[in-house]
């Protein structure tokens, strides 16, 4: 996860001072609102698999690897959200999606690797599985929404936080932290 904020501060730094000499309050906003939305990303994408790895029992290679998979993936979120505030192109908001979904869907792929196909018990467990859904969730309608408005499928992806902090705390509230022992 250090990689994936060194990137993003590195990505949007370059992307700030692309003209040093004179400031561009425009340019500076908007790159502001791409770290703060990537390290918001980022940081739930890490509070999700940190709980993802306290359910798993015994680290085998196959969960090792996967791992080393979603956390290159991670790194890329910073890379597409450049791509997208520069671009503004359908293919950049491709890029980001497809990542966005791809991390996703391997969190759930670890999942029930962890979980051999079966949702456990657990409140924790349960919660985060709910969780893991959210954003390829998201990103796929957003996906899908690029090809009949741009515009709204730009502004979807931003959609993503609130959607995830509304759930998280809805979940919360049906499955509390009351498990003795969290681990599957």
């Amino acid at each position: 996860m250090v990689v994936a904020i060194v990137l993003l501060v590195s990505n949007l730094a370059t992307l700030a001072a692309t003209e040093p000499e004179t400031f561009q309050g425009q340019t500076f906003f908007r790159t502001l609102a791409t770290y703060a939305a990537s390290f918001i990303v980022i940081s739930f994408y890490w509070a999700v698999f940190t709980t993802l790895l306290g359910l798993v029992k015994d680290l085998d290679d196959i969960v090792f690897y996967l791992s080393l998979i979603f956390l290159l993936l991670v790194t890329l979120i910073p890379v597409g959200n450049v791509a997208g505030q520069q671009l503004k192109s359908g293919r950049s908001l491709l890029f980001i999606s497809l990542i966005e979904i791809s991390t996703g869907l391997l969190l759930l792929l670890i999942f029930f690797y962890v979980t051999k196909g079966k949702i456990p018990q657990s409140n924790v467990a349960k919660r985060t599985m709910i969780e893991l859904c959210v954003f390829p969730s998201v990103y796929t309608v957003t996906l899908f929404v690029s090809f009949l408005n741009f515009t709204i499928a730009q502004l979807l992806t931003f959609s993503v936080i609130p959607v995830f902090v509304i759930v998280r705390i809805k979940v919360r509230r049906i499955y509390p932290t009351d498990d003795i022992n969290p681990q599957i």
